[in-house]
């Protein structure tokens, strides 16, 4: 049939599984929030409870790639030792994490950290290109279940994402390095304005003076230059990564006779 998928899968096994036997692979999955824990305990009753997807190991345990909340809840409550589950088997680790995107991606509960590091897991393309490019300029997303800022770690997957797509690999990495050699202390360096704002006028500007720039954007307070192009924008429209484009333009360019820079095409 048209527009239905036919390729189902063998179709999952129903049983109640003891609690202990059951772990959160925390490669792929999101950190676990105390507040929806006791929020379940508290309001515990079967009838809501439905039931948790794993996936069977093959030693007698079980991972959850559905339900580990609920999982924490039934864990913790003194009357559960089992829990209803449907169970797949399946051959790799990365099967597993594609699962637990399948199932979460149109939740607004995921965020895009926790779809970036799904996506490693599961070898998605897309943010196996983010991560190279963020290697290659020895930075790194928040790995999962952390929130320890460092100035070569980064949150904004959509922007970095968005950036690589408009003017490419090369350009994005150059913005990283010059991000976080600009601002070595700034926990906040690699800001996703900033990753977009960077790599445009890398990717438009051949020969852009990367220590120049460098030394440009480290008299400046990073908060203050965002202020500034915030101001622009109000003035001038556009979005916040344009704004961003424009206030380091004019910073660069100050005091040059030549060899100026434009801000360009976004594509």
């Amino acid at each position: 049939m048209q527009g239905v998928n036919m390729q189902i899968g063998d179709a999952p096994e129903l049983a109640f599984i003891d609690v202990g036997s059951i772990r959160v692979d925390a490669s792929y999955q999101r950190p676990l929030k105390e507040r929806r824990v006791a929020q379940i305990l508290r309001d515990f009753t079967w009838s809501q409870f439905g039931t948790l997807m794993l996936v069977d190991q093959g030693d007698g345990t079980f991972t959850v790639y559905d339900g580990q909340h609920r999982l924490a809840a039934a864990t913790r409550h003194p009357g559960i030792n089992q829990v209803p589950a449907a169970i797949v088997r399946l051959d790799q680790a990365y099967e597993e994490a594609q699962s637990f995107l399948g199932v979460n991606l149109n939740r607004s509960a995921i965020s895009t950290v926790e779809k970036y590091w799904a996506g490693i897991e599961a070898g998605d393309e897309t943010m196996m290109r983010i991560c190279a490019v963020l290697d290659e300029a020895g930075c790194e997303v928040v790995p999962p279940g952390t929130k320890t800022p460092a100035p070569n770690r980064t949150s904004s997957i959509s922007a970095i994402e968005r950036a690589i797509r408009s003017y490419g690999d090369k350009a994005v990495t150059q913005a990283c390095l010059t991000l976080v050699a600009a601002w070595s202390k700034d926990n906040g360096a690699l800001n996703g304005s900033l990753i977009q704002a960077i790599a445009r006028l890398y990717r438009n500007n051949r020969d852009l003076d990367e220590a120049r720039l460098v030394t440009k954007l480290r008299g400046k307070d990073r908060k203050i230059l965002t202020a500034d192009a915030e101001a622009l924008r109000k003035m001038g429209g556009g979005d916040a990564p344009l704004a961003l484009s424009k206030a380091i333009v004019e910073i660069y360019n100050k005091g040059l006779q030549l060899n100026h820079i434009q801000i360009g095409a976004k594509r």
